[in-house]
This record gives C-alpha cells, structure tokens and sequence, in this order.
C-alpha cells in the first residue's frame, strides 16, 4: 500500500507555496509599475510646471490690465513710457501660456502612457486559482484518507467479527462431536 502524506505537511507546503507567490506577485508589481510611476511623475511635473507658468501669466496679464487701464483713465494718446510696459507684459504673458500649453500637452501624452499593471493583474488572478485549486485538492485528499481510514476499521472490526464467529463456530463443532 502507498504511504499517504500527512495532512500538516500539505497545509505546511501550502502556506510555503502562498508566501512564495505572495513575494512574487509584489516583485512582479514593482518591476512593472516602476517605468509607468516614472511617467506619472514626469507627467505631473509638467502639468505642475504648467500651471505655474499660467498662474505667472495671469498675474502679467492683470499687470498689464492695470496699466492699459490707467493709459486708458489718463486719456492721453500719445505712446509714454506706460504703453510701451503694458505691450511688454501682454507679449510676456503671451510667451508663458504658449510655454504653459505646450508642457500641458507633453505632460497630458506622458500621463497616457501610465499603464496598470496587466501582468501583475494577470498573475495574481492566477495565484488565486492554483491557491483555491490546491485547497481542493487538498480537502479531497484528506476526505480520501478519512475515508480510508474508516473503511480500514470497518474491514478490521469485520475482520474481527468474523475471526470471532469462525472461533465460535470451530469451538462449537469441537463441543459438537465431542457430545
């Protein structure tokens, strides 16, 4: 007959196998998501760097609002010293956003390749699998010990009962013959 394994070397193999896979699955996830964090970061950097550069130009504009305003309350025409710096903030300002839309669509394509991580996904669905697979499996094989194992002493007791009722029976045709 094979010799059967002892069920606490399954759950001792089992919690083994899941600590194992459990490491793996978070290696896996930091390999994978390492170059899609870097992107993430260059992304939000850039968006950081374009905001900034709006918020700058927003306040150039409202300078440049403030002086085209006071020209405009002077009512005076003639081109002073405060058109000419109202005119250089306005192109100011102009510069800023442009630079500040261009790092905004750079940055908007750099968060587009931010990924999840498929593979990491993939693999602990699978872990999840084989781990309940092996449960089963598992619980299967200890129900077939139990079964074994019960139906190994109910072959003995049979075994002893009908010992017993032979030895009766032999004992009882000794008596018979000897009357």
């Amino acid at each position: 007959m094979a010799e059967r394994t002892n069920p606490k070397t399954f759950v001792n193999n089992l919690v083994i196998d899941t600590k194992s896979l459990v490491q793996d699955n978070i290696a896996l996830a930091k390999a994978e998501l390492a170059p899609s964090a870097k992107a993430a970061g260059v992304g939000g950097g850039m968006f950081g760097a374009a905001g900034y550069l709006a918020a700058n130009a927003a306040s150039l504009l409202f300078l440049a609002g403030g002086l085209g305003l006071a020209k405009l309350f002077a009512g005076l025409l003639d081109w002073s010293a405060i058109p000419a710096i109202a005119l250089g903030f306005v192109a100011m300002a102009i510069i800023l956003l442009l630079l500040a839309g261009i790092l905004a669509l750079v940055g908007k394509g750099k968060m587009e390749q931010v990924q999840p991580p498929k593979e990491t996904i993939k693999e602990a669905k699978l872990t999840v699998a084989s781990v309940k697979q092996s449960l089963n499996r598992g619980l299967n094989e200890v129900d077939a010990e139990v079964r074994d194992r019960k139906g190994l002493a109910v072959a003995k007791r049979a075994a002893k009962d009908l010992d017993e009722t032979s030895t009766y029976q032999a004992s009882s045709s000794k008596g018979a013959t000897r009357v």
